[in-house]
């Protein structure tokens, strides 16, 4: 009998069913289908782990191991593994043709264990080829992007530091760099056994070293890996399994699709906003008929099952359209990222994917319309017996009908941030703006009432009509408005991002970076600045420490521990699992202010001062969870040195300028071992040219890094990644319309009776369809120009409080889409309400009312 009563319901309802399940369907779509990619994505990475990293473990360092160290691990490894080691670091290349920062990788002959490289002749290398041309010859293999930035072709001879090699390949295919915005020079690769003689690794220098192990038995995979944690304390050690390397490298494009499940959350809310809005139109219609049933004994939790049993079946069919249509948006967002990875991605729907679909639409179906479900127990069935008029209208009087819904967006949040701090910022932010729009909403239609001073009819009652439908005004207000909001944010950010890049003649931000000059390179390097006329920004020392305890704690490694990780604690473990560097200077750079404490005294007196006092970055001790006070001790080249924090500082990193975590007092650090960083001002396009290879044939071991090169390949990836994000933020302005339609066409049904009796007054139908289209266009008008707006004050905050740059106004594209989303709203008001305003007057005479 329950499940028959529930078909006829579903049957006698078939338009409310295909509008609901179309608009959660809807919002469900976008948040699925960046569920199923990141599924995809982690199943190749898991499937190419190996060849990511090349081993089984691996175990890698910024510093030589000592030979305890060595003996240690060796001792652990030896006895069922096949060893490869390399070195990394960055060099200057220089050629005939010009002159390049690179990437050099030096090999040996069993790399890679695990994988191929792919060369443009056609040839894969293994870590068994016996053909590997590299370490018979004075040959390398290079990237493909030196073809492309100063023309280098197979046979053209290059040279780094002492070395002169000639290219006997370009490399086609390297499937241990997972993420292509994560180096900022392409690789070149080189013979291991040449490093003594090419004069690149000198004292200080920045380089690592990697140990790869293939095990004999990949089931003592983590043992070896937990012996390896004993034995080797240093936290700037990293000891990696091909499991952990997949899940590291596939970090940068896990945070863009944090951003990008938030953005689609914001859709699925408005879809779930239409699809509420639907419910309480459908549940007014029913109420008389439910009260009717409640009259004759059907029992309140009985009429709720009834209806929630037909949500949830509605839920569940939702699934359907779901899955289809995040078949179709899936390929094209893994088209968009498809640049950011070496691998091809051949994306699907999952059984996660769909899983995550049944459930949300299930749960989510429910918990929308749990506040007006609940508004059946409410019902006094005697009132339709009273003398005044039934009305079956539907007001919420208890806002806590509505925590559930925010407990669940909530959750959702966290769970696609991986954060909990992220997850509620973005929440509390949201509903901030949702209160904005609600309030402007309710403002724009008390200001409405006045419409009743217009002498025409249409623009009278149209606007009237308005106020007096706050719900449904509302509804719309507040979707369109989140839509515009959302896709005014991204252009915003964009423009204010290009333009704290920009490298006119007026920007302080470098022409060239240069870092690893020695000691005894400083002077000579001044020297031939001075005579370039060129004056380098400051040289600032670079001591490399670790730290080894914090107020007489020891500094560990941190734990690696199974279950959810938010991506703040991934932060906090691999700040601590490294070395880090220090300084020494008087005062702060113009791209530092101080937070939180005192300036540093200009020079340690270690007769008046227990310890030397110490400037930390805000973020850095933000993540370490260190303070003001703390007490940090370091291992400086053996040396310990004690150190109290006194200050906290801001650092702008987009300037390019010379910057550090951790600065220490002048007069500690000054007769440490160290090498030297420094930065060139701003110079024309053939300079800069010719300085980097004059600096390169001087100072063959000093790196030197293109910062406009390095800009325009941030800004081309933040474009790759912007394209992805706006097609969500696209996605949720569709569901705004969607939204918009679905609520016009319910609203056109439920006012037919009123807008045929227009036509029987005298209306003619253009005055009718007019009438209509004037109200969604006086809200689409309020509401995109409000979400506009609010975009401003969204991206003036990311800009300042996340990137910590400076912010642009672009008022083009705000204006824009405010007039796209009022024309859009006429057109889909007017199609959606065309039925009934071209219908016949005489037929809602003739029928029975």
């Amino acid at each position: 009998m329950f499940l028959r009563w529930i078909r006829r319901e579903l049957l006698r309802s078939w338009k409310f069913g295909l509008f609901f399940i179309f608009n959660l369907s809807l919002g469900l779509t976008g948040y699925v289908s960046l569920e199923a990619f990141k599924v995809s994505l982690q199943d190749t990475l898991s499937a190419n782990s190996k060849a990511i990293l090349s081993a089984d473990v691996a175990v890698s360092a910024r510093r030589e191991l000592t030979e305890a160290e060595k003996n240690a691990m060796t001792a652990v490894m030896a006895q069922d593994s096949t060893m490869s080691q390399t070195y990394e670091f960055y060099a200057m290349m220089t050629s005939d043709k010009g002159s390049r920062l690179v990437m050099v990788r030096a090999v040996d002959d069993t790399y890679p264990l695990y994988g191929t490289v792919g060369l443009a002749s056609g040839e894969e290398i293994r870590g068994d080829s016996p053909n590997k041309e590299i370490l018979k010859s004075m040959t390398a293999w290079v990237y493909p992007e030196l073809e492309a930035q100063i023309g280098l072709h197979k046979g053209d001879e290059i040279q780094l530091g002492q070395l002169k090699l000639k290219i006997a390949d370009v490399i086609s295919k390297d499937g241990t760099q997972t993420f292509r915005a994560a180096s900022i020079a392409p690789r070149v690769f080189i013979n291991r056994a040449l490093l003594p003689q090419s004069g690149l690794i000198q004292f200080g220098s920045t380089f690592s070293v990697n140990y790869f192990f293939k095990l004999k038995n990949e089931e003592f995979t983590n043992d070896r890996k937990a012996e390896l944690l004993k034995v080797l304390k240093d936290p700037a050690i990293q000891i990696e399994t091909a499991k952990t390397a997949s899940e590291d490298s596939s970090r940068q494009l896990g945070y863009l699709s944090d951003y990008l499940g938030l953005v689609a959350i914001i859709a699925l809310f408005m879809s779930a906003l239409g699809a509420a809005y639907l419910f309480r139109l459908f549940m007014t219609q029913r109420m008389r008929e439910v009260a009717i049933l409640r009259s004759l004994g059907l029992q309140a939790t009985r009429a709720v099952s009834l209806y929630a049993a037909q949500v949830t079946i509605l839920g569940l069919l939702s699934l359907i359209p779901t899955v289809i249509v995040s078949s179709l948006v899936l390929p094209l967002l893994s088209e968009l990222l498809a640049s950011l990875t070496p691998f091809n991605l051949y994306p699907s729907m999952s059984l996660r994917a769909v899983l995550m679909a049944l459930i949300l639409g299930v749960i989510g179906s429910f918990v929308i319309c749990l506040p007006f479900l609940l508004k059946i127990q409410d019902l006094k069935p005697s009132r339709l017996f009273a003398e005044e008029k039934f009305s079956s209208s539907i007001e919420i009087q208890k806002p806590w009908v509505f925590l559930p819904g925010i407990v669940l967006f909530w959750l959702l949040a966290v769970a696609q941030s991986n954060s909990f701090k992220i997850g509620s910022v973005f929440v509390g932010a949201f509903f901030v703006v949702l209160l904005i729009l609600s309030a402007t909403g309710m403002l724009l239609l008390m200001a409405l009432r006045g419409a009743g001073r217009f002498k025409n009819w249409v623009n009278k009652y149209s606007l009237l009509g308005l106020s007096r439908r706050r719900a449904s005004s509302l509804a719309i207000f507040i979707a369109l408005g989140l839509g515009s909001l959302l896709i005014n944010v991204l252009p915003q950010l964009k423009v204010s991002l290009q333009n704290e890049f920009k490298t006119e003649s007026v920007s302080k931000i470098p022409s060239l970076f240069m870092f690893d000059i020695q000691d005894d390179q400083v002077e000579p390097v001044k020297e031939f600045l001075r005579q370039q006329d060129i004056s380098s920004i400051g040289f600032s020392p670079l001591v490399r420490a670790r730290i080894l305890k914090v107020n007489g704690q020891e500094f560990e490694r941190k734990a690696e521990d199974g279950g959810f990780t938010t991506r703040e604690q991934e932060a906090e473990a691999r700040f601590r699992n490294r070395g880090v560097n220090l300084s020494y200077r008087e005062g702060v750079s113009e791209s530092e202010t101080i937070v939180e404490g005192r300036p540093l005294a200009p020079m340690f007196d270690p007769s008046k001062q227990k310890y030397a006092e110490l400037s930390v970055e805000a973020k850095y001790a933000d993540r370490l969870g260190i303070k003001i006070g703390d007490v940090l001790q370091f291992d400086v080249q053996g040396v310990e040195i004690d150190g109290q924090v006194v200050n906290l500082r801001k650092v702008k990193w987009t300037s390019f300028q010379p910057n550090f975590f951790v600065i220490m007092q002048n007069g500690v650090l000054n007769d440490a071992p160290k090498t030297f960083i420094t930065a060139l001002p701003k110079m024309p396009e053939a300079k800069k040219e010719q300085m980097q290879m004059e600096l390169a044939k001087r100072f063959s071991n000093v790196s030197i890094v293109d910062v406009q090169r390095t800009v325009n390949e941030v800004l081309k990836i933040a474009d790759q990644m912007s394209w992805s994000l706006e097609l969500m933020a696209g996605l949720a302005l569709f569901t705004g319309y969607v939204v918009l339609y679905s609520i016009v066409s319910g609203q056109v049904r439920l006012r037919r009776w009123e807008l045929n009796m227009l036509k029987v007054v005298g209306a003619k139908f253009g005055a009718v369809s007019r009438y209509l289209v004037l109200e969604f266009v006086t809200l689409a008008l309020g509401a995109g120009i409000m979400g506009a707006g609010l975009s401003v004050v969204v991206s003036y905050f990311i800009s300042y409080y996340v990137f910590e740059g400076s912010f642009v106004f672009n008022w083009v594209w705000p204006v824009f889409t405010a007039l796209g989303v009022c024309v859009l709203s006429a057109l889909i008001a007017y199609f959606a309400s065309r039925r009934v305003v071209n219908e016949s007057p005489l037929v809602i005479l003739q029928e029975e009312r």
